[in-house]
Order: structure tokens, then C-alpha cells, then sequence
């Protein structure tokens, strides 16, 4: 004997049908809507720059007023520090309260001027700045003491 199907079924597949609610975003999970983001990504403008800084190590952070622009630096204990620079930037220290920030992009400079221009209401983000500089770290780390660029010569011959 088939299977009937409810009758909230039968609605539903006659609303997709009719091409109703069709614009609306899709459902979210519950883990989705509590997640808490694990890391911070950044990507510099150009995207072949990127780093991430676990929320693990989060600290603190100080957002400013500095009057052309707004400045938030986030502080990651002994790992780091990330500056940003921009504008609305009240929209990612909302989202670092809630713990959901998890990625950062820099734009180019013709796109903040034109967010700019026409009164864009999202976070502009016009600098990130990553500190300790992760080169000179992972060189520190790593015990390597000679300079890019010097592949195959031996050095003090």
C-alpha cells in the first residue's frame, strides 16, 4: 500500500511548485546558529596573503575613533595582534562578542571608495596589519639564518 503524505507535505511541494517562497534564504540548524567560530582568518587584498589566529588565544580588543576612519585591534595573547582599519567597523566587534567572527578580508581601494560613496552599511575594511610579521617568526622559529634568494650558494666559501 503506498504511502500517504501529510498534509503539510502535500502544501509544502505545492508552494515550491507554484514557485512561492521561493527567495527566502534556506533553514539553518541549531549547531549553526550557536557555533562559535574556532579561528580568524585574514586575507590581504591582493588574496595570496593569508593567516589565521586561533579565537583560543583571544584576549582583547580596542576599537577607535581616530575621525577619517576607525581603528580595532585585536590582541591574541602571546600570539599576536591583528590592527584593522575602516569603516562600521562596530558590525565585527558585535560579531567578536558573539564569538561568530571567523574571517576578515581587506578590500581594494576602489571598492572602499565606492562602499564609501554610496553610504554602504557592512563592515569596509580598508587595512589589516598581522603582528608578529609570520616571516620573521616562522624564521625564527624554524633556526634559519640565511636570506631568500641565495638557493644552492654556501655561504662564507
Amino acid at each position: 500500500m503506498p504511502e500517504e503524505k501529510s498534509q503539510f507535505i502535500k502544501d509544502l511541494l505545492k508552494k515550491k511548485s507554484d514557485g512561492q517562497d521561493t527567495d527566502k534564504e534556506p533553514f539553518t540548524s541549531e549547531r549553526q546558529l550557536t557555533a562559535q567560530a574556532l579561528n580568524l582568518h585574514l586575507q590581504k587584498r591582493t588574496g595570496l596573503h593569508s593567516e589565521g589566529f586561533g579565537w583560543s588565544h583571544y584576549a582583547r580588543y580596542k576599537w577607535t575613533d581616530e575621525g577619517t576612519h576607525e581603528r580595532l585591534a585585536i590582541l591574541f595573547g602571546g600570539a599576536g595582534a591583528v590592527e584593522i582599519e575602516g569603516h562600521n567597523l562596530g558590525l565585527i566587534v558585535e560579531d567578536i562578542r558573539q564569538g561568530k567572527l571567523n574571517g576578515i578580508e581587506e578590500m581594494i581601494t576602489a571598492d572602499v571608495q565606492l562602499k564609501r560613496a554610496n553610504g554602504h552599511k557592512g563592515a569596509i575594511i580598508s587595512s589589516v596589519k598581522m603582528y608578529p610579521d609570520f616571516d620573521e617568526l616562522f624564521k625564527e622559529i624554524k633556526g634559519d639564518d640565511h636570506e631568500p634568494g641565495f638557493a644552492g650558494k654556501v655561504r662564507g666559501r
